[in-house]
């Protein structure tokens, strides 16, 4: 859009999905002078994000942003998703992962000498065209189902939550844009489920299996799972009990199986499985804390970092030993990834006891550790916010640090995206 000083700003392609790099192109400035541009986003959950760059004009009086250095602002290198990853949340409640599929509703503004000059808006999707959404009841399932355009029955990932629960929509929209049918499962912390991530049935999984294999949309395609943080572990152990799974991929996860959490803050009195398997608990299972030795944290305004709890629980070489997910039963390729400065939990640490059970076992598909140095518990997709370092967390009561910084979460997040996508095509539909 030309706005009356001539300036123009022009952002492509005009109907963007949340991952794609965006081209932001302004001109029409007058040569080497300050333009600042700002970023503003709506998301699904009506809240509010914002950033920020100054530059240089060129001798043409031009500026792209993708390959033009800010002199200031939200961020401080050459980078066609600076805008976006650095964005900060300035109305809303913070929370760890994307629990919505609505367009992101973006708004770009140049300005000029301190005057707003050049601006455009655009809807970037998580669902892109011919992409459909329906809710899924069937069967005691709480989901979204993704389909991807076109009649072709296609290879389906289901997607998992992690411990804040819901309905995961933005991931499995996005893999449907990329030609995978998503399907968001839910587990729990939505409609007729438990509160708790306690107990959770692996049966209620295999109903979403045998669901996935008669929809006509994938008409027994090859299944993937992709989960994170508890999620993630949910996703390994899925992987490790239902062969019809053929790839795996794990954000910030665990090769170990923990304690359930019952919503009763950090310390509970009684320590339940999270997850049972024929009436029982799945497998052996540790707890990140033992509440009969430990004093609960005292209140504070600073988000606690549970990653010394976990790690301290692993010193239990013996109760660890007997909680690792048997991934050597997993039925095709595993991709696991991890943040170094994960506060959550020692997501790096427990990825690598996956990696070195499988390579006890020589499992028999390729299996790969990504580990992002800086990157902390939030590592997305692409094109997402990647500055919410600390929120609260539902079950625990009080905020928690997930740790990381912006800017290594954001790489961590382009760098690993595209081979999850890569897995999955390699995987699930080689043809």
């Amino acid at each position: 859009m030309t706005d009356a000083t001539g300036i123009r700003l022009t952002v492509a392609p005009s109907q963007p999905l949340v991952d794609d790099p965006l081209g932001v192109v302004v001109s029409g400035c007058r040569p080497r002078r300050p333009v600042v541009v700002r970023a503003r986003m709506r998301d699904g959950l009506d809240r509010v994000w914002e950033s920020q760059a100054a530059f240089e004009a060129g001798g043409d009086g031009g500026l792209e942003i993708a390959t033009s250095r800010p002199l200031a602002g939200t961020y401080d290198a050459p980078d066609a998703r600076g805008l976006l990853w650095s964005m900060r949340l300035v109305e809303g409640q913070a929370g760890g992962s994307w629990t919505n599929a609505s367009a992101l509703e973006t708004e770009f503004v140049a300005e000029s000498d301190g005057e707003r000059a050049g601006s455009a808006r655009v809807s970037r999707l998580f669902a892109g065209p011919g992409v459909s959404r329906t809710e899924v009841r069937d069967d005691g399932l709480v989901a979204t189902f993704f389909r991807p355009a076109g009649a072709a029955p296609r290879p389906a990932v289901v997607v998992v939550p992690g411990s804040g629960g819901g309905v995961p929509e933005g991931p499995a929209a996005l893999l449907a844009s990329h030609g995978f049918a998503g399907l968001a499962l839910a587990y729990f912390r939505a409609g007729h489920l438990p509160e708790s991530l306690a107990e959770i049935p692996l049966e209620y999984f295999d109903t979403a299996i045998r669901w996935l294999q008669r929809h006509e949309a994938v008409a027994g395609r090859p299944l993937g799972v992709m989960g994170t943080s508890r999620g993630g572990e949910l996703a390994l152990l899925l992987g490790s009990t239902f062969s019809d799974f053929r790839a795996v991929v794990g954000y910030v996860p665990s090769g170990v199986v923990h304690a359930g959490i019952s919503g009763g803050g950090l310390r509970e009195a009684r320590r339940r499985p999270a997850w049972t398997y024929k009436g029982k608990a799945a497998q052996p299972f540790i707890a990140s804390r033992d509440a009969s030795r430990m004093d609960e944290p005292a209140p504070s305004p600073e988000p606690l970092a549970l990653t010394p709890f976990f790690l301290k629980a692993l010193e239990d070489r013996a109760a660890a030993g007997a909680a690792e997910i048997p991934v050597e039963r997993i039925n095709g390729p595993v991709l696991l990834i991890s943040g170094q400065d994960d506060q959550m939990w020692p997501s790096p640490v427990l990825a690598e006891i996956a990696m070195k059970r499988l390579a006890r076992h020589r499992h028999r598909f390729p299996y790969t550790h990504l580990s992002y140095p800086g990157a902390g518990h939030i590592i997305g997709q692409p094109g997402l916010p990647a500055t919410v370092t600390a929120s609260e967390h539902p079950l625990a009561g009080r905020a928690l640090a997930y740790g990381g910084n912006p800017k290594a979460n954001a790489a961590a997040a382009a760098d690993s995206w595209p081979k999850v996508l890569a897995l999955f095509r390699e995987t699930l539909a080689p043809n």
